[in-house]
């Protein structure tokens, strides 16, 4: 359930990408030499043609360790694009043959199997081949924000910020900037965030820029500011109209400006696009608005059957179904799943999957601590509000209830209407 697309960056020289340098810093030094590829995993870019040049690179040379692991990275990243989970496999193969050729102080290859355990959602091993990577080679862009990344979800908030500092003094660039403007969005500073990423907007390259662009389109829409992000969001599609974050930002902006028949045909074309169950949900929640049972009911039935063959572990990681399923399907489901994420992490959005959960099923009681824990950075996320809210108000606790949720429909109109909808309810009811 990752709703912020971030950069990893993987290139050869990120830092050349214009880096805001927000911790005082020596220059950067380059990260090791490898194929003449640049991979940005998180940027939402379709890699196949990128894909096919590494793929043609390792029958060229097969004992280029480097290409091997940078092959992997692109597999990995063209599953978030595409959702294509048996490239898995393959990245897991060609992490194993980098590691074959070069056994010892392999930087790239530790790297992409940080990233690989990463999607696993083991994160604290993914820390560790992080860390691994980082004691090889410090300046290595990649391990240095998949450091950060890892620390954040497993809700070590306090040291992510640390390490964002020691990324940004050793490597700056893009990478670095989303995840300074993310870590300020955790702590509900989107002014702090909207600004850092314009800043960074204005030196990037074409391709960061669409990105750096695409997610300030995001903060300005849940800072209500639903003109910005529809011209933002026009410059993207100048930039590079088959974008697939920037259509899923049009979809979400449709959402908070109600219109809904364009939300749905934007969503039809994301899913079309992407093979991600995430997305399906969004299309069904918009269809039920729009009253289309028929659709409603397939995308329910897709979903259901996804869930059903899919371990609790496996669930856990699409948080976004594992929320459906307490709400539509099998609540018990949802909350096995549930469960089983907060193991693998104890991020805001983990604690909120739990406490939404552990609700459904009729233990409010105890949702309502993880409720408190998804909220204790002050995330301006409507849904974690609601649900806390939500929670409250079953608890009988009027006054943090109505206050709770009242602020959450001041917050991004570009979430689910049937979110909003029951907000609303739930505080006539309180009156």
């Amino acid at each position: 359930m990752l709703k912020y697309l971030l950069v990893l960056g993987i290139s050869l020289i990120l830092a050349a990408t214009g880096g805001i340098g927000i911790a005082s810093r020596s220059t950067p030094e380059p990260a090791a030499a490898g194929p003449d590829v640049r991979i940005n995993p998180g940027d939402g870019r379709d890699l196949k043609a990128v894909i096919a040049q590494l793929e043609n690179g390792v029958e060229r040379v097969p004992d280029d360790h480097v290409a091997w692991a940078t092959l992997a990275l692109a597999y990995v990243e063209q599953v978030r694009v595409a959702g294509d989970t048996s490239l898995y496999d393959r990245a897991q193969a060609a992490v194993e043959r980098s590691f074959e050729i070069k056994p010892d102080d392999n930087v790239t290859a530790l790297t992409a199997r940080s990233a690989l355990l990463a999607v696993a959602h083991d994160f604290t091993d993914a820390l560790a081949a992080a860390e691994e990577a980082l004691a090889i080679d410090p300046y290595h862009p990649a391990a240095l924000v998949l450091r950060i990344d890892a620390i954040g979800e497993l809700g070590r908030y306090g040291a992510q910020l640390a390490a964002l500092r020691d990324a940004d003094r050793r490597q700056p660039g893009v990478p670095v900037v989303a995840r300074y403007a993310y870590a300020f969005e955790l702590r509900g500073d989107l002014d702090r965030a909207a600004r850092l990423l314009r800043q960074g907007a204005r030196t990037a390259i074409s391709g960061d820029r669409a990105h750096l662009l695409t997610l300030l389109a995001d903060v300005e829409r849940r800072r209500g500011n639903l003109d910005r992000t529809a011209s933002l969001l026009a410059d993207v599609r100048r930039l590079d109209p088959a974008y697939l974050p920037a259509l899923i930002s049009r979809a979400r902006l449709a959402m908070a400006q109600q219109r809904f028949a364009a939300a749905a045909r934007l969503w039809e074309k994301v899913v079309d696009r992407a093979a991600h169950p995430e997305h399906r949900v969004e299309l069904l929640e918009i269809y039920t608005v729009l009253g289309r049972e028929d659709l409603v009911e397939e995308q329910e039935a897709f979903l259901v059957d996804y869930a059903s063959e899919m371990t609790s572990e496996e669930l856990g990681r699409e948080l976004d179904v594992a929320l459906f399923m307490a709400d539509h399907a099998d609540p018990a489901v949802g909350l096995a799943a549930a469960r089983s994420e907060w193991r693998a992490r104890q991020g805001v959005p983990a604690a909120d999957a739990l406490g939404w959960a552990l609700h459904r099923t009729g233990r409010s009681a105890t949702a309502l601590r993880y409720a408190r824990l998804a909220t204790r950075l002050g995330t301006p996320d409507a849904l974690f509000w609601i649900h806390r809210g939500l929670i409250e108000a079953h608890l009988n606790k009027t006054t943090a209830a109505r206050r709770h949720l009242r602020y959450a429909l001041q917050l991004d109109a570009g979430i689910s209407p049937l979110q909003r909808r029951a907000a609303r309810h739930a505080i006539r009811r309180m009156r």
